[in-house]
């Protein structure tokens, strides 16, 4: 057998592999439990899912989570040009971008998703990650690419209460 040779899939490729796995399970509860059921068994896989990666982002800050650690986050999900982000601001309380391309969304029609799994699988990840990630992080974004809108106006503010 011998060693297997070291590959790096991208987190666009990861999610691709996991979204197609979704789509299988999804289709099977769908037949089992009805749609509703199967779409809450999808958004509880994949918040928890995200939830567990926030904690292990902040496990990695080398001073503990914080803010500063966590806007480096945009460098990670922008990685093989799985994100487009745009219009970069930080204060020390939060930060903001806007997401003006979604390789995720687009990855997942084009392997003909169901619509109601593209939003699910794509976008709620978002807030569970920064709720994995700290107690004291929250996420506004009132819109999405995977839903219409002509991007993502993404907003994680830091609360020190």
């Amino acid at each position: 057998m011998g060693n297997a040779p070291a590959t790096d899939v991208t987190l666009l490729e990861k999610r691709r592999i996991e979204a197609a796995l979704l789509a299988d399970v999804y289709a099977v509860l769908t037949q089992r439990l009805g749609r509703d059921a199967a779409l809450a068994v999808i958004e509880d896989t994949v918040a928890r899912a995200a939830f567990e990666a926030g904690r292990a982002f902040a496990a990695a800050a080398p001073h503990g989570p914080g803010l500063a650690h966590f806007a480096g986050v945009t460098a990670l999900w922008q990685r093989g040009e799985a994100l487009t982000i745009e219009n970069v601001r930080q204060s020390p309380d939060a930060v903001s971008f806007d997401v003006v391309r979604c390789r995720y969304a687009e990855s997942y029609r084009e392997m003909g998703l169901p619509e109601e799994l593209v939003v699910r699988i794509s976008c709620l990840r978002d807030g569970a990650f920064a709720a994995g990630y700290s107690p004291h992080l929250t996420l506004s974004r009132p819109a999405t690419i995977a839903s219409g809108a002509s991007c993502c106006p993404f907003t994680f503010t830091w609360n020190h209460a």
